[in-house]
C-alpha cells in the first residue's frame, strides 16, 4: 500500500476498530492535508475526494472505513461544522454546500509576513485587508478603536478570543490589521520603528526637537539624548517606556507623539509614509498613557502597603483581617482601592509566611479562639505583650486580694494561697477569662523567638531577659505577682485579732460551727423541697414559669451582646477595657471600691426594673435607654468619660442576665 499523504487511523484489533469513529481527528487530517499540499485554503470537494480515496485503501470490512469510502460527506461535514463553531476553522459556503475550508494560517501568515517585511524595510506601511487582498471571516477579526479599546487589550489575561484585530483611528485614517497577540508588545515596537523612520527623514528630527524645547526648558540635554535613543536604539526606548525607569520618559513620548501629530495633520495630501507615522503616533500615545497609568497604580499600591505596614505597628498592635481591610490613610481615605482584596490577601500571605532562614516572618498570626485569628507585627509583639501583662496585672491583683481577703475572713484556705502550681494555674485561668488574645500570645511562645532575634538591640529593654531570655518565665513572674507577698499583703488588711493565734482559733472555730449549722439547715430545706415537690402543682408551675422567664431574658441578653460587644473580644475582656477608661482613680483600693459600687448600683437598678419588664422588652434600644438613665443619676453624673461608663453599664447588664 502506498504511503498515505495525510493521517487516517490505522486498522487494528476488533475493540480498537469499534471506537474508530470517535477517534478521527478531522482537524489533524486537515492540517496534515494542508501541510503536505502547502496550502491553508482547502477546496472542500478536493479534500473529500482525497479522504475517500485514502479510505478505500484500508480494510473495507471495517465499518468506519467503509462508511468513509462510500459516504465521506456524512462523516466529515458534522465535524467540520463543529470545528467552525469552535473557531478552529472557517467555512465558506455556496448555497447550502461547503465550498472552501480555511485554516487560521490562511489569514495569520500573510499578516505576519507583512510585519516581518516592515522590520526589514520601515517604508512598508501597516497592512490592511485591501492591500493584503484578504476577506477575513468576522469570527476571526475584532474591530478595535485605538483610543477606546486598545488600552484594555494590551495586558489581556488568558487566551485572546480572536486571531486578528482591525485597529481603527480617528481623523479618517485607514484602519490596520494586526495579530491579536501583537497587541501585548510587538505593535508598539513596530510603531516605534515608524517614528524612528520619520525622525531620520530630512530635518524632521531638528524640527521636532525645536518644537519640544519649550516643554523641556532646562532639560535640553535629556531631550537630545532621548531623541537620539529613539532614532538609534528604538527598542531600548520602548523598554524605557514599558518600565518607566525615568520620570522623563512619559512626558518625552507624550510631547513627541503630539508634535508628530501636529506636524503631519497640517499637511494637505498625506503620503503612505505620513499615514503610517500618524497611525504610529496614535499607537505610541496609547501605550505611553497605559504604561504611565500602570506605573502610577503600582506606585500607589506600593505606597498603600507602606502605609499598611506603618498602621499595623501602631496601638493596639493586634488587628483582625477586617481591621486591615478597613485601614485608611492620613486623609481618611480607604487604602482598599489602591490595591484589590486579592492583592491584600497576597500581601498578608507573604508577610506572614516568608522570612530569611532562622528568622520569624515580619507579621505573626495569633489564633484567638473560635476559629478567629489576629495579626501583629513582629517588632511590636513584645511591646504588646508587656503592656497587656501590665494591664492584666492591674485588674487581676485587686481581684485576688479581695477574694483572698474574703477567704481569710472565714478562716479558710484555698490551694492557690499555699501552692505555687495551683497559684499559677489560677492565674492562667484568669488570663484566659480576661483576654483571649493575651492567653493566645503566651501560649504561642512567639516571645522567645522574637526576643532571641532582637536581643541586645538598643530598642529592646535589658530587663526583658528575665522574662524571655531562657525561655518564657512562669506566669506569676510575668505578672509580677508573688504568691507569698500577696498573702502577706492580704493578711495586713485583716483586723488585728486575726493575727492573734489563740483568739483567731476560737473565732474560726465559732464560724466553722455556724457554717456547719447553716449547711445543715440548707440541706433540710432542700430535702423538704424535694419531698413536697409533687404536693403543690401551683408551686411547680410558678417555678417553671420563673425558669422560663430567666431563660427568655438570657436569650435577649445574648442577642444584645452581639450588638454591644466588638468582634474579637470576650465580655470580661472588653468590660475591663471600658472600666480602665472611666475609672481613673490611682489608688488601687479606691479604684476597686468604685467599680464595685457601680456594679452594685447597676444590679439594684436592674433588679427593680426586671420585676415588671417583659423579657421581649429587653432589647438593645431599651438597654441603651436604661444605661443612659442610670448614668445620669446624681451618684454617677460626676464620673468622667460618660460615654465609656454608659457602654460599660450596657454590657454589664447583658452579662448579668446572660447565662
Amino acid at each position: 500500500m502506498a504511503r498515505p499523504f495525510f493521517f487516517l487511523p490505522q486498522t487494528g484489533e476488533a475493540s480498537t476498530i469499534a471506537c474508530m469513529p470517535n477517534e478521527l481527528d478531522v482537524y489533524q487530517v486537515l492540517k496534515s492535508f494542508a501541510k503536505r499540499n502547502k496550502i491553508s485554503a482547502i477546496d472542500f470537494r478536493v479534500f473529500v475526494l482525497a479522504v475517500q480515496r485514502q479510505a478505500r485503501t484500508y480494510d473495507q470490512d471495517n465499518l468506519f472505513f467503509r462508511d468513509l469510502a462510500l459516504h465521506p460527506e456524512g462523516v466529515l461535514v458534522p465535524r467540520l461544522l463543529q470545528l467552525a463553531h469552535e473557531k478552529r476553522i472557517a467555512i465558506m459556503s455556496v448555497g447550502n454546500q461547503i465550498d472552501r475550508i480555511y485554516l487560521p494560517e490562511a489569514f495569520t501568515e500573510p499578516v505576519y509576513a507583512e510585519y516581518r517585511r516592515m522590520e526589514d524595510n520601515p517604508e512598508v506601511p501597516f497592512p490592511d485587508e485591501d492591500n493584503l487582498k484578504l476577506s477575513i471571516p468576522s469570527e476571526w477579526i475584532q474591530p478595535v478603536s485605538v483610543e477606546n479599546d486598545l488600552p484594555s487589550l494590551i495586558e489581556m489575561e488568558g487566551d485572546r478570543p480572536v486571531l486578528l484585530y482591525r485597529i481603527t483611528f480617528p481623523e479618517g485614517l485607514k484602519s490596520i490589521v494586526t495579530l491579536s497577540i501583537s497587541a501585548s508588545e510587538k505593535l508598539l515596537e513596530y510603531a516605534a520603528l515608524k517614528i524612528r523612520h520619520y525622525l531620520r527623514k530630512g530635518s524632521n528630527k531638528d524640527y521636532i526637537q525645536q518644537r519640544m524645547m519649550g516643554a523641556f526648558t532646562g532639560k535640553e540635554s535629556l531631550l537630545k539624548d532621548a531623541l537620539t535613543t529613539a532614532m538609534i536604539k528604538p527598542f531600548d526606548a520602548v523598554q524605557e517606556m514599558r518600565h518607566g525607569r525615568s520620570d522623563f520618559t512619559y512626558p518625552f513620548w507624550a510631547y513627541l507623539s503630539s508634535a508628530v501629530k501636529k506636524d503631519l495633520s497640517g499637511k494637505g495630501d498625506l503620503t503612505v509614509d505620513d499615514v503610517a507615522v500618524l497611525q504610529s503616533a496614535y499607537i505610541v500615545d496609547v501605550y505611553n498613557n497605559f504604561y504611565k497609568g500602570r506605573s502610577q497604580r503600582e506606585q500607589d499600591r506600593e505606597n498603600a502597603f507602606k502605609t499598611m505596614a506603618q498602621l499595623i505597628r501602631k496601638p493596639p498592635y493586634l488587628f483582625s483581617i477586617q481591621d486591615l481591610v478597613d485601614f485608611r490613610d492620613g486623609q481618611s481615605r480607604p487604602l482598599l482601592g489602591k490595591y484589590t482584596r486579592q492583592e491584600l490577601e497576597e500581601w498578608i500571605h507573604t508577610q506572614t509566611t516568608r522570612a530569611a532562614e532562622g528568622l520569624m516572618p515580619e507579621i505573626l498570626v495569633l489564633p484567638t479562639g473560635k476559629g478567629r485569628s489576629h495579626l501583629i507585627a513582629k517588632d511590636r509583639f513584645l511591646p504588646y505583650l508587656v503592656k497587656a501583662l501590665h494591664d492584666a496585672r492591674s485588674i487581676i491583683k485587686p481581684l485576688i486580694i479581695r477574694e483572698w481577703q474574703n477567704v481569710l475572713y472565714d478562716f479558710r484556705v484555698i490551694d492557690a494561697m499555699e501552692n505555687d502550681s495551683a497559684f499559677r494555674a489560677n492565674l492562667h485561668e484568669r488570663i484566659e477569662g480576661l483576654s483571649s488574645a493575651l492567653g493566645a500570645a503566651l501560649d504561642s511562645r512567639f516571645a522567645i523567638s522574637v526576643y532571641a532575634e532582637t536581643r541586645g538591640s538598643k530598642d529592646t529593654p535589658a530587663d526583658l531577659d528575665r522574662y524571655f531570655g531562657g525561655g518564657i518565665a512562669p506566669i506569676d513572674i510575668l505578672l509580677d505577682l508573688d504568691r507569698k507577698r500577696l498573702l502577706t499583703d492580704v493578711r495586713m488588711l485583716l483586723p488585728f485579732w486575726y493575727t492573734v493565734p489563740v483568739l483567731s482559733w476560737f473565732i474560726g472555730l465559732f464560724k466553722r460551727a455556724r457554717r456547719r449549722k447553716s449547711t445543715q439547715r440548707e440541706a433540710v430545706k432542700s430535702a423538704i423541697a424535694i419531698d413536697t415537690k409533687g404536693d403543690s402543682a401551683q408551686g411547680g408551675n410558678a417555678t417553671t414559669k420563673t425558669n422560663s422567664r430567666a431563660m427568655e431574658f438570657s436569650q435577649m441578653a445574648s442577642k444584645a451582646e452581639r450588638r454591644f460587644l466588638p468582634d474579637g473580644y470576650a465580655a470580661d475582656e472588653y468590660l475591663a477595657i471600658l472600666e480602665s477608661r472611666w475609672n481613673n482613680m490611682l489608688d488601687p483600693r479606691a479604684k476597686l471600691n468604685l467599680t464595685e459600687d457601680v456594679n452594685s448600683l447597676v444590679r439594684d437598678y436592674l433588679r427593680g426594673i426586671l420585676r415588671t419588664m417583659k423579657p421581649s422588652s429587653f432589647t438593645p434600644e431599651r438597654i441603651e435607654t436604661m444605661a443612659s438613665n442610670l448614668a445620669d443619676t446624681s451618684n454617677l453624673i460626676r464620673i468622667r468619660n460618660h460615654s465609656s461608663l454608659e457602654e460599660y453599664i450596657r454590657l454589664y447588664m447583658v452579662k448579668i442576665l446572660k447565662r
